[in-house]
């Protein structure tokens, strides 16, 4: 709930669709009158709250492995349920990759296959990131449920209209993103 507040903080808050009284959090008044800097607790825990997110879904790719799977004796049909799952895992990465470069640019950019606190993580700029987020969603995409599927399995999880949604976002925006519309 933190992130998706922050979230809606940092893209709506200083906009004039929102009138917010309730002021007392540390940094929402600033947004709200378009007077803040880079210490606002908000953007500090939105960055924090994303880069925590990117971590938690690397971990679970990294532990989800097939020879780790294989290690651990897990069976075969929960192994096809846990690859759902890793792509769904992905999603949210790249949905956070999106957000972060939307919010500030180029951000950090880790994966599973870095190491983990061996070095401070490289900036990867906003096209490159761009790029990365593609993909990462047209790669999943087959690998995610069908649009409508099973409402009562799939409720609250992300299947490929998801991803539909979040490569409509980056398209219509590539032109800030990249310097190259993609409106088509």
């Amino acid at each position: 709930s933190q992130y998706g507040r922050c979230l809606w903080y940092m893209q709506d808050l200083s906009t004039d669709e929102v009138i917010w009284s309730y002021e007392n959090d540390p940094g929402t008044a600033d947004i709200q009158r378009t007077n803040w800097t880079a210490s606002n607790p908000i953007f500090r825990g939105m960055y924090g709250r994303a880069m925590f997110q990117v971590a938690l879904v690397n971990e679970y790719l990294r532990q989800t492995t097939d020879s780790k799977l294989s290690d651990r004796g897990v069976a075969a049909d929960l192994r096809a349920e846990i690859q759902t799952y890793r792509a769904e895992a992905r999603f949210m990465r790249a949905l956070t990759y999106w957000h972060a470069m939307d919010l500030f640019g180029n951000p950090p950019f880790v994966t599973e296959n870095d190491p983990i606190g061996a070095f401070l993580p490289p900036q990867i700029q906003r096209a490159d990131l761009f790029t990365y987020i593609e993909s990462e969603l047209l790669d999943i995409e087959d690998e995610l449920a069908e649009p409508n599927a099973d409402p009562i399995t799939y409720y609250g999880r992300a299947d490929r209209a998801a991803a539909w949604m979040v490569l409509a976002k980056i398209y219509l925006n590539a032109e800030v993103y990249t310097g190259t519309p993609r409106y088509a």
